[in-house]
């Protein structure tokens, strides 16, 4: 049986394995990254591991989900220049929040394949948690969009499911190829942007 961590043992340990554990994820993958590499990673036993995580698909959804705040809070940073063309800068912002995923490995390396087998091993209520938090920060990006002077014509419900369509067809970025993805996504955004717009 594993033995009894004090909280600031559980602290650090928890620490370390977001960090190894996205070093690890980042080299191999999610399917190709054993708890067993993830707790000689750490230095602890298997059983500790589950003291921390169910699973490692917990472990890898929690370090995605500190990436993800990272990326929405520069995007809601984002001001508009004065006297810019609204669609322009919309279109702009989009393409940044899906580019910005490219600073980040973890995000950019993480493909269809992945993204399937993770919402397979991940509880349904957990998963549910994770979209409802994904759509709290499209709310408040709406929000940021009208405070910047952006007239936004579509209702939150398809602004979530147009950014949510943007991001799934990221995750086919290597079958359809890096010059048609970028080329395409170009366009998607653009008519994204002036759908939303009312254009």
């Amino acid at each position: 049986m594993p033995k009894a961590f004090s909280e600031h043992e559980k602290e650090t340990i928890r620490a370390q394995m977001r960090e190894k554990g996205k070093k690890l994820f980042e080299k191999q993958g999610l399917k190709k990254t054993s708890v067993d590499e993830l707790t000689e990673a750490v230095g602890i036993s298997k059983g500790a591991f589950y003291l921390f995580y169910e699973s490692k698909e917990e472990l890898f959804l929690e370090i995605m989900e500190q990436l993800e705040e990272d990326i929405q809070a520069r995007i809601l940073e984002f001001a508009m220049k004065p006297k810019a063309n609204a669609r322009e800068s919309l279109k702009s912002l989009l393409w940044n929040f899906l580019v910005s995923w490219e600073d980040y490995p973890l995000l950019k390396n993480f493909t269809k394949s992945e993204f399937d087998y993770l919402i397979r091993k991940i509880p349904l209520q957990r998963v549910q948690e994770h979209t409802a938090h994904d759509e709290e920060f499209i709310s408040g990006f709406i929000r940021k969009m009208k405070i910047e002077g952006l007239m936004i014509k579509a209702s939150p419900r398809t602004v979530t499911n147009l950014i949510k369509t943007l991001f799934l067809i990221s995750l086919h970025r290597d079958d359809i190829g890096e010059e048609i993805y970028k080329e395409s996504m170009n366009i998607l955004t653009d008519l994204v942007a002036g759908y939303i717009l009312g254009e």
